[in-house]
């Protein structure tokens, strides 16, 4: 994680908030770098306004702005060791506004508790979340209510030979992933899903599907060994997954059935528009998956968001 000198963390007001603004202190103070916690505006608070009639609403989100930055300085204080901390109000639409920040002021992770709906009937990820997933140019870590501890990271890989130009974005996850894992001492779990289709599946016998799916499976764990290959394991307890099936269903249940804390991922699909479209597996993924998420992007994503 020593690669983040930039963090930007999204403040909220609530005991979880705390539990992940103390969380965001504490790797800004290990990596030495810059914090910044900000809070997006959307609308007039209640309390101002009856001030309508008074003033103007620009003023009034001005008055509200500065009592919210006085409220976030407040927050920070409970804390020590926060010189490198700065707090910043914004008015307009969340999602937008984070995104806005983070190009105008080169963060290099997002920090953000999740506020979804959570349990079996409803995704841990709101809407504000899923728009970062999407569109957020540097990675996004959505931090699960309450939760401090990461003692079992998993990184979700899709492995490829090593000469192939894809293998960027599994190295910057297996970075992060193996990291994390080394500052909470903790457990690496990483998992490759596959599921073999063909154009020319119908034209195999049983048989000869029964013979080639071993195969397959090889070839695929010997990508995952020279991905592995690259970084020092040694001293880090570590366990590997290849299983043949959909990885949107494959995933949250190895999360689930080994309690995993946090899951590192990427997010983007390799066609489409360019910056625009999540891949259709993680959005399915993250509508099961019910532990924080650390969200990576591949090199020369553009989001869509841009400054004015």
């Amino acid at each position: 994680m020593k690669r983040f000198k930039n963090i930007l963390l999204v403040h909220d007001n609530t005991e979880s908030g705390q539990l992940t603004l103390g969380r965001a202190i504490d790797l800004a103070r290990r990596n030495k770098a810059r914090l910044t916690v900000i809070q997006v505006i959307s609308q007039i608070p209640r309390d101002y306004r009856m001030l309508i009639t008074a003033v103007t609403s620009e003023e009034i989100m001005r008055l509200a702005g500065k009592e919210q930055t006085l409220l976030l300085e407040k927050s920070v204080a409970h804390f020590p060791e926060t010189s490198h901390v700065e707090c910043k109000v914004t008015v307009g639409r969340e999602f937008i506004e984070i995104i806005k920040e983070v190009l105008r002021n080169k963060h290099d992770l997002v920090i953000k508790t999740a506020r979804g709906m959570g349990g079996r009937l409803g995704m841990l990820f709101g809407s504000t979340a899923m728009h970062l997933l999407r569109k957020c140019p540097c990675p996004v870590w959505l931090i699960k209510p309450g939760q401090v501890y990461f003692h079992k990271v998993m990184a979700a890989v899709d492995v490829v030979p090593l000469e192939s130009s894809e293998t960027v974005l599994n190295t910057k996850i297996m970075e992060l992933a193996t990291s994390l894992t080394r500052m909470e001492n903790g457990k690496l779990y990483t998992v490759h899903a596959w599921n073999w289709t063909s154009p020319d599946t119908t034209l195999l016998t049983s048989e000869e599907s029964v013979d080639i799916l071993p195969q397959i499976k090889k070839m695929r764990s010997g990508w995952m060994k020279d991905l592995l290959g690259q970084f020092d394991l040694e001293q880090l307890p570590h366990q590997e997954f290849v299983v043949q099936g959909k990885a949107a269903e494959i995933i949250p249940e190895l999360v689930e059935q080994h309690h995993i804390d946090l899951i590192v991922m990427g997010t983007v699909c390799r066609t489409g528009i360019s910056g625009f479209f999540i891949g259709n597996t993680a959005e399915k993924m993250l509508h099961r998956i019910k532990c924080s998420v650390l969200a990576v992007k591949p090199d020369g994503f553009i989001s869509p968001v841009q400054l004015d």
